[in-house]
């Protein structure tokens, strides 16, 4: 991976290469193997490379045809051997060996159809000098960042939003609707994000900018297949079959690199399938990573060192211990935006560890949305019958009989999933899909930050847009494709980038090719959910490869013991940043967050998560809201 930026100038002022040098500075963890800018009168473009193909040949800014086509590019493209050949037919010709090359040259053949064209993980900058326009674009599902802001004076672009705020041009003001997304969801709902003129450009969507305007524009459509009925009406055995050889094909496909490749490997029934295709088609003995925590029940490390032994993998496994206040802060700074996901620490971990043995490595990330893993879509079949129950019984005994249910300490435990589902569950079922995706009420949210911060705007409006894409999918297809465009693009891909780039590792997402997203969301949803069972296809594909037991398993997610650190070893210094720290986007002395507090640290009951996504959000405030960026 690489981190990029660039600047286009919409008035006659010449540009200089001083903020493009800066964001290679800021930057330098996303590509610690070289770096270089590229200027004239009304472009600058900035690049740091991490060197995965054609480490020699490769570097960047890169230019075609005589200096008429620049760009910068972060990712990789996966079916780059397959353009070039075909475009060698139309008489291209090529002075590298890279992936990078090829986009150029597909751009100058095809113009912006080239993007569709593209298999990868992607965000690129290409400026043509002839024409003196700009085209940004970012990939299907928003495996890489892109993100970009512009006024009357010109448009600038990065992989981060630090490398935007040491423009001179980007103002430092609160998106307060992105802030209560955050409070809301614990991540900032695209195209907004928390910084009130930066813009995330969306998954499939393509950006240009020439004469000083600026247009946004989708390439590729996921609701079309979300409502596809499939025309082929295979047998189950058939699906499993076809599905199975798309994977096997797309883990191949993604092995491609010039230096060593690894897999995250948690022990789970994702990481697990993906590592297996990796290491039956790996030229060596194929190197697997995970992380354990010494805190019970949070520990996966024992199933992930059974499947490394069932694969015969090289497998390196670290135990993390807990974070000082110190260590989150740092962590914290490479996250980019405040997010309250505590799965970005051993996400972190795991890739620092990977990190040491290998460049790339494939994760398991996407199964969970592709084929119905969530507990949340079980949660959906039982709310529709549910919100039949009359409106008083469930107001007067239900919820106060929820409430009584003592809290556990553990992971998304048993207690917080009831009580998460009987708060939300009388009602619509898209009302109710949102529901058990929150972590603060409105009610709360306002007492954390304040009315005059909200004004009026709802969470809930921007999340259940999505379902208006696609009307005519079944249930199970409309939440799922609810949570790719929000929970997918927004939190975990977003956390998987920040944790990875910020060891400089590659990390490549096999279930997230257009064209497995396309299959999964095209077969019958009893493939995917069949009765209490979920991700049904892929267990029957696994069945043979895999261990029952891990076929079998309980799904356990992957998170920190964030609330246990909370009460013990963090206590004291939490304490201490509580009570002293000023912040100006929560009120960290209000009534409401002190009790919530207190309730913790005393054991009453369990609220880990929402005092992480509120320490999280004071400590990116600290960390990169009010810091200055230096050389």
């Amino acid at each position: 991976m690489c981190g990029i930026a660039g600047e286009v100038s919409f008035v006659a002022v010449p540009l200089n290469d001083e903020w493009a040098r800066l964001t290679c500075s800021i930057m330098a963890h996303r590509g610690p193997d070289g770096h270089d800018v590229y200027v004239d009168s009304h472009a600058a473009l900035a690049h740091r490379r991490l060197s995965i193909i054609d480490i020699s040949g490769g570097a960047q800014p890169m230019s075609y045809q005589n200096g008429r086509y620049w760009i910068t590019f972060n990712g990789e493209i996966y079916n780059y051997r397959a353009l070039r050949s075909e475009l060698d037919q139309l008489g291209c010709s090529f002075e590298t060996r890279s992936d990078t090359e090829v986009i150029l040259a597909a751009y100058a053949a095809w113009g912006v159809d080239a993007i569709r064209r593209l298999d990868g993980i992607f965000a690129f900058g290409i400026w043509d000098a002839s024409t003196q326009t700009l085209i940004v674009a970012r990939d299907h599902l928003g495996i890489k960042p892109m993100l970009y802001h512009y006024d009357q004076q010109g448009i600038r672009f990065a992989s981060e939003i630090k490398a935007l705020l040491a423009h001179p041009a980007v103002k430092r003001e609160i998106n307060n609707e992105a802030l209560h997304d955050y409070l809301t969801l614990g991540y900032v709902l695209n195209p907004k994000t928390i910084i009130r003129d930066i813009h995330k450009l969306p998954p499939a969507h393509y950006l240009i900018a020439r004469e000083g305007q600026v247009s946004v524009h989708s390439y590729w459509n996921l609701a079309e297949f979300a409502e596809r009925s499939d025309p082929q009406a295979l047998s189950d055995q058939d699906y499993c079959e076809q599905f199975d050889a798309l994977l096997r094909s797309t883990v191949a496909d993604q092995m491609v690199s010039d230096v060593p490749l690894g897999a995250f490997l948690s022990g789970g029934l994702d990481s697990s399938a993906i590592s297996y295709y990796a290491a039956g088609q790996a030229t060596d003995r194929f190197k697997t990573f995970s992380i354990g925590f010494e805190e019970a029940g949070f520990s996966e490390a024992s199933y992930a060192r059974q499947v490394a032994d069932h694969l015969h993998s090289d497998h390196h496994e670290q135990v993390v211990t807990p974070l000082t206040l110190d260590e989150l802060s740092k962590l914290v700074w490479f996250y980019d935006e405040p997010l309250g996901d505590t799965s970005v620490i051993p996400t972190y971990f795991v890739s620092k560890l990977a990190r040491q043995q290998v460049t790339v490595s494939l994760s398991g990330d996407g199964g969970d949305e592709l084929l119905a893993g969530y507990d949340t879509y079980l949660a959906d079949r039982f709310q529709s019958a549910y919100a039949r129950v009359p409106g008083w019984f469930h107001r007067g005994v239900v919820v106060p009989a929820a409430r009584l249910i003592p809290s556990q300490y553990g992971k998304l435990s048993l207690d917080y999933k009831i009580k998460q589902f009987v708060a939300n569950a009388h009602g619509s079922s898209e009302t109710a899909h949102f529901g058990w995706r929150t972590m603060f009420d409105e009610e709360s949210a306002r007492s954390l930050i304040g009315d005059s911060r909200l004004n009026g705007y709802q969470p809930g409006d921007s999340y259940l847009r999505y379902y208006d894409d696609v009307p005519h999918a079944s249930p199970l297809r409309r939440a799922q494709y609810v949570d790719i465009k929000t929970w997918l693009a927004d939190d975990i891909l977003q956390k998987v980038d920040r944790a990875s780039m910020a060891s400089s590792l590659e990390a490549r997402v096999p279930f997230l090719s257009p064209r497995v997203v396309e299959f999964a969301m095209s077969v019958p949803d009893r493939l995917k959910l069949r009765g209490l069972t979920r991700k049904y296809m892929l267990k029957q594909i696994m069945k043979k490869p895999l261990p029952a037991s891990i076929i079998n398993r309980k799904k356990a997610g992957f998170s920190a013991p964030i609330s246990l650190w909370m009460r013990g070893p963090l206590k004291a210094d939490l304490d201490h940043l509580f009570k002293t720290g000023d912040s100006q986007l929560v009120d960290l002395r209000s009534p409401a967050f002190t009790r919530l507090w207190k309730q913790h640290t005393s054991g009453q009951q369990d609220h880990g998560y929402k005092l992480w996504t509120l320490l999280s959000l004071a400590l990116w405030e600290q960390q990169v809201y009010s810091a200055r960026p230096s050389i």
